[in-house]
C-alpha cells in the first residue's frame, strides 16, 4: 500500500489540481444552469445546444485538435528550448491561420448558418461575433494545452479558476438582461475576454507567446508530428458535434423542442461530474502514457490510474441517481422534472465512457491513427443509429439507452485494439 501511494504522487497531485479546477467549474456551471432554466427554459436549452456544437466545430479545427500534441510535445521537449520555441511557433501559427479562414467563411455565411441552427436569421450577429473573436478563442486554449504540457498544474489551477469566474459572471449578467440573445453573446464574449486577462495571468510563462508569429521558427517536422494528433482530434470534434445536432434535430422532429431541451439539460448535468474525470485523462495520463513503452509500465500506470477512478465513479454515480430529483430542483427548476426519467441509463453510459476514455490515451500517446478512427466513428454512428432505432418507441429515454450501448461496444473495441497493438509490438513493448 506505501508502494502504491508512493508511485502515484503525481498521479494524487494532478489530481487534486484537477479536484480545485473541476469543482470550480462544477459550481459555475451550476449557477449557470440556474440561470439559463429560469430564463431560458428547455426550448432555450436546446438552441444554445446548437450554438455550442457550432462552436466545438469551429474551434476543433482551429483549437481543440491541438489538445493531444500540444501536451505530448510540450511534455518531450520541455528540456529542449529549441525544439519547444518552433512547438509553440508552428501551433499558433497553424491555429492563426485556420482562425482566419474559418472566420471568412463564418462571416460570409452568418445568415445561412443563423438559419440552420435558429431556423432564423435573427442571431446572425452572434455568428459574425464569433467569427471575429475566433483567433482569441483559439489562442486562449492553446495556451491552457502548454502549461498543461509543461506540467504547470498550480498555474493552471489559478488560470482555469479565474476564467471560470470571470465566465460566469458574463454570463449571468448577459442572460438576466438580455435572456436568450444574452446566452448565446456569452457563449462567445465570455472566452474573448478572458484571453485578455490571461495575459496577464500568465505571468512568468507569458515567456510562451515569445516569437510565436516568428515564421523562421515555424517547423514543418513538427507539423508533420502533429498532423495526425490533428486529424484525430478534427475527426472526433466534428463527429461529436455533427451527431449531438442530428440526435437534438431528430428529438425535435419526433417530439418538440421541449424534448430536445430536456435531453440538453441531461446532457449539462452529465458534464458537471464527467468533467473531473475526463479531464484527468489529459490533465495526468496523457503525459504519462506519452513516456511509457512497455505493456507492464503501461498496465501499472493505468491500474493506478482505474484504483483510483472507479470508486469514486460508484460512489458518484449512486449519489447522483438517488438524489436527481433534488438536483433537478436546485440546479435547474420544476420546469425540468422530467429529465429524472434519463438519469439511469446516462449515468451508466457515463461510467463505461470513462472507463473507454481512459483507454483510448494509449492512441493518443502511441499515435494508432486508425484505431482511433475506425473505433471513435463507429461508436458515434452507433449512437446515432441506436438513438434512431430505439427513439420510435421510448422517446429520449431510448437516446439514453443508445448512447449507454454505443459505450459499451466501444469500450470492446478499444480494449481489442490496445491489445492487438501490444501483441503486433511484443519486441517493443516489453
Amino acid at each position: 500500500m506505501k508502494q502504491f501511494f508512493a508511485n502515484s504522487k503525481l498521479l494524487f497531485k494532478a489530481s487534486y489540481y484537477n479536484s480545485v479546477i473541476v469543482l470550480v467549474r462544477i459550481l459555475k456551471g451550476i449557477v449557470v444552469s440556474k440561470i439559463l432554466a429560469h430564463y431560458l427554459g428547455p426550448n432555450g436549452f436546446a438552441l444554445l445546444g446548437n450554438l455550442k456544437n457550432f462552436t466545438q466545430v469551429i474551434t476543433g479545427f482551429t483549437a481543440e485538435s491541438y489538445q493531444n500534441a500540444a501536451i505530448r510535445y510540450t511534455s518531450e521537449y520541455k528540456d529542449n528550448d529549441n525544439l519547444l520555441s518552433k512547438t509553440y511557433a508552428t501551433i499558433f501559427q497553424v491555429s492563426l491561420s485556420i482562425s482566419i479562414i474559418a472566420a471568412l467563411i463564418i462571416l460570409l455565411f452568418s445568415e445561412t448558418f443563423s438559419v440552420l441552427l435558429f431556423q432564423t436569421t435573427h442571431y446572425a450577429y452572434v455568428l459574425k461575433i464569433l467569427a471575429i473573436g475566433l483567433p482569441f478563442i483559439s489562442f486562449n486554449f492553446i495556451i491552457l494545452y502548454i502549461l498543461n504540457g509543461l506540467e504547470a498544474y498550480k498555474k493552471l489551477t489559478v488560470i482555469n479558476l479565474s476564467l471560470s469566474i470571470v465566465n460566469l459572471v458574463i454570463t449571468v449578467l448577459l442572460v438576466i438582461n438580455y435572456n436568450l440573445p444574452g446566452a448565446l453573446v456569452s457563449l462567445i464574449f465570455g472566452p474573448i475576454l478572458v484571453f485578455f486577462l490571461n495575459l496577464v495571468w500568465l505571468g512568468e510563462y507569458r515567456k510562451i507567446l515569445i516569437n510565436i508569429f516568428n515564421t523562421k521558427l515555424f517547423s514543418i517536422d513538427i507539423l508533420k508530428n502533429m498532423n495526425r494528433y490533428l486529424i484525430m482530434a478534427v475527426y472526433s470534434t466534428v463527429l461529436v458535434a455533427i451527431a449531438y445536432l442530428l440526435i437534438r434535430n431528430m428529438i425535435i422532429e419526433k417530439y418538440s423542442l421541449k424534448e430536445a431541451g430536456y435531453w440538453d439539460a441531461m446532457n449539462r448535468i452529465s458534464g458537471f461530474y464527467v468533467m473531473f474525470f475526463i479531464s484527468l485523462t489529459s490533465f495526468y495520463l496523457l503525459p504519462r502514457l506519452a513516456k511509457i513503452n512497455t505493456f507492464r509500465l503501461f498496465k501499472n500506470e493505468l491500474g493506478r490510474f482505474y484504483k483510483l477512478v472507479i470508486p469514486l465513479l460508484i460512489v458518484s454515480c449512486v449519489m447522483i441517481y438517488y438524489t436527481r430529483v433534488l438536483i433537478l430542483k436546485l440546479f435547474l427548476s420544476s420546469e425540468f422534472l422530467e429529465v429524472e426519467t434519463l438519469f439511469f441509463w446516462r449515468l451508466i453510459g457515463d461510467f463505461i465512457s470513462i472507463l473507454a476514455i481512459a483507454l483510448v490515451k494509449q492512441f493518443h500517446a502511441k499515435l494508432l491513427v486508425k484505431a482511433y478512427l475506425i473505433c471513435n466513428g463507429l461508436q458515434y454512428a452507433m449512437y446515432v443509429g441506436f438513438s434512431a432505432m430505439f427513439i420510435e418507441n421510448q422517446g429520449v429515454v431510448g437516446v439514453m439507452k443508445a448512447y449507454t450501448l454505443s459505450y459499451f461496444i466501444y469500450l470492446i473495441l478499444v480494449v481489442l485494439f490496445v491489445a492487438n497493438d501490444f501483441k503486433k509490438n511484443s519486441k517493443s513493448y516489453v
